[in-house]
């Protein structure tokens, strides 16, 4: 998941692109407008020049060999129409001679070949113009052939118009657009409100209430409202843990002390200095036994934190198990304890916590050692079959009745008091277990004592 490191504001966000959004269609837009404009202030007022073209046509009348042209006076009426712009004409016969009008107005550079009638623009007496060309078959007896009228217009007129459609097109665009930002930034506001509602539902929550949030119909909010609700439990159970821990942590460190306390008054008010040398024992093992239970509290906290941050790597099991096996048969070589070690062919990696893993493995080790004979067997064993690990450990100890083993695993439930032990060990380990999705047993070992099972998924956390 990334991480930003600066805040912002979801509903600017989505309002600023929406306008950019927006604003691109609106350039679109008024792209599309633009060009409409323009052809819609040609198309009349090309109607308009073809007319009066035509309205020339017929002024046309042929004289013996001689083509000759009264102009209407309809033909200027209708480009009075636009009063600002000038008109310029050319009227030329069959053969191309010039008949009347502007001798050197500018003609179309492409063939005709059978077309009647051709718009174009060119440039005449620094004006630019609209020019049409409309031609009429003669075929009289002595004169036969096209005759052709050029009729020029500025572009004043047509430009006004154009600029007017273009100028009513944008603002009807802007209006349009402005409307629909503002029902953007009104759904986008409506759309965010069951944000603000559960915003304020956990501001006047406290840090232990446990009333959950109001589920809510809307879809998309609805897996935010119930991963809350999912979270307030799991947080008020691990307080509740937390508290009972906290709670019996205090009880054993008080009773310990309570008890190191009584050794060291009875060993100061003693007048025998021949007893002295028995009290210090005393007060020695209950330092140890002191220093055992603060351990234990600590790899207790220490497999719980790990767990719950969920620290996931390779674990190769062989060569954990070998290395905490060397460490309990370099420990215990003074003893008469025998270890042995058994891998059942190659044994798949697990996905999970190094350290909680061989934590939970050593304390397994340390209960047989611990509560064992001093002539001990310790076998441990690695087996793989139907994709899981099994970590097995059998000893030759006194083991566990059936009907204690489920309160075996408890915090603080210790099932014997003739061995010094904090009632954590087997606790630690299920609590590593549970964290690696794994299973934890307690069986009766072949050797005669306990076996302890753990079985882990391979290549899964």
């Amino acid at each position: 998941m990334s991480t930003i490191s600066t805040s912002y504001s979801l509903r600017r966000r989505m309002l600023v692109r929406s306008a950019l959004l927006l604003l691109v269609v609106f350039v679109l837009l008024s792209i599309g407008a633009w060009h409409y404009a323009k052809q819609a202030a040609n198309y009349s007022y090309d109607r308009l020049l073809r007319s009066a073209s035509l309205s020339m046509l017929e002024g046309v009348h042929v004289t013996g060999a001689n083509v000759d042209i009264d102009i209407p006076y309809a033909s200027f009426e209708m480009m009075q129409l636009s009063s600002e712009d000038k008109v310029f004409y050319r009227v030329q016969g069959p053969q191309g001679n010039f008949i009347t009008g502007y001798e050197n107005f500018p003609l179309p550079n492409q063939s005709l070949g059978k077309e009647r009638t051709l718009f174009y623009d060119a440039n005449y007496l620094s004006e630019h113009i609209r020019v049409v060309m409309q031609r009429k078959w003669l075929s009289e007896p002595e004169v036969s052939g096209w005759v052709s009228v050029y009729l020029g217009q500025t572009l004043n007129a047509r430009d006004q118009m154009r600029n007017d459609i273009l100028v009513r097109s944008l603002a009807t665009l802007l209006g349009i657009m402005l409307l629909v930002l503002f029902v953007l930034w009104w759904s986008i506001n409506r759309a965010l409100e069951p944000l603000s509602t559960i915003s304020k539902s956990l501001f006047t929550q406290t840090s232990f209430s446990e009333t959950p949030l109001d589920k809510t119909s809307i879809q998309e909010v609805a897996p935010l409202v119930d991963a809350i609700n999912e979270y307030q439990t799991r947080l008020a159970s691990n307080l509740d843990g937390m508290k009972t821990f906290i709670a019996d942590a205090s009880h054993q460190i008080r009773t310990v002390q309570s008890a190191t306390q009584a050794q060291l008054d009875i060993a100061s008010q003693s007048q025998d200095l021949s007893q002295l040398p028995a009290h210090l024992g005393r007060i020695r093992e209950e330092h140890l036994r002191l220093t055992r239970l603060t351990n234990q509290l600590l790899s207790h906290a220490m497999v719980v934190h790990r767990g719950d941050t969920r620290i996931v790597e390779d674990v190769n099991m062989e060569s954990l198990v070998k290395q905490l096996l060397t460490e309990c048969v370099r420990d215990y070589a003074h003893t008469e304890i025998e270890f042995s070690y058994h891998c059942d062919g190659r044994i798949g990696s697990v996905q999970g916590d190094w350290i909680a893993l061989k934590e939970a493995f050593r304390n397994l080790l340390e209960n047989s050692l611990v509560y064992g004979p001093a002539k001990n067997q310790i076998d441990v064993s690695l087996t793989q079959e139907a994709g899981h690990v099994n970590v097995i450990i059998d000893d030759q100890g006194p083991g566990i009745p059936q009907a204690q083993r489920e309160q075996a695993v408890q915090r603080f439930k210790r099932l014997t008091t003739r061995k010094e032990g904090s009632g954590l060990g087997l606790a630690i380990v299920s609590s590593v277990v549970e964290s690696h999705e794994g299973r934890f047993f307690l069986e009766d070992s072949p050797l005669g004592g306990l076996r302890a099972r753990v079985q882990l998924r391979v290549g899964e956390s």
